[in-house]
């Protein structure tokens, strides 16, 4: 997915300077959720052709990179223009009689709730979504053996 694509879905979100690693992080998701046990990545073998299963594959990535980049925000990280990513820090300043105080945000769940927020979103919009070979994409049992093969 390009930059494009997703602000086309999402134009409130991640700017095209953190999108990259954001989406690099999403596919991995979408691609640990689709390999099977015998390492068959199935949406680099056959990704989906059909127009309403690609279509599916896009938009699962890009809330992917919505929810990635969410939880940053909620767990206080900021983007530093290099593309890396640090915690925000609690601070408060005062001069004269203006003060301005940055709060810690909000906990948002920690890493396990985050991964089953991921899991979860990737099986709702992969459920009953095939690979260009027919295999669904969330099939978790060895890859079948195109036909004529033993």
């Amino acid at each position: 997915m390009d930059y494009g694509a997703y602000a086309a879905l999402y134009p409130d979100g991640p700017g095209e300077d953190q999108f990259e690693r954001l989406d690099w992080q999403a596919r991995r998701i979408m691609d640990r959720a689709t390999t099977g046990p015998d390492g068959v990545h199935k949406l680099t073998l056959a990704p989906p052709v059909e127009p309403a299963a690609a279509q599916a594959v896009l938009r699962c990535e890009a809330a992917l990179v919505r929810q990635l980049w969410q939880s940053e925000q909620e767990q206080g990280f900021v983007a530093r223009p290099d593309g890396t990513v640090s915690p925000r820090v609690a601070a408060s300043i005062a001069a004269g009689g203006e003060s301005v105080s940055f709060v810690q945000p909000r906990a948002a769940g920690g890493p396990a709730d985050r991964e089953e927020l991921y899991e979860e979103t990737v099986r709702d919009c992969l459920a009953g979504i095939a690979d260009a070979n027919g295999v669904s994409l969330l099939y978790m049992g060895r890859y079948p053996a195109a036909k004529g093969q033993a």
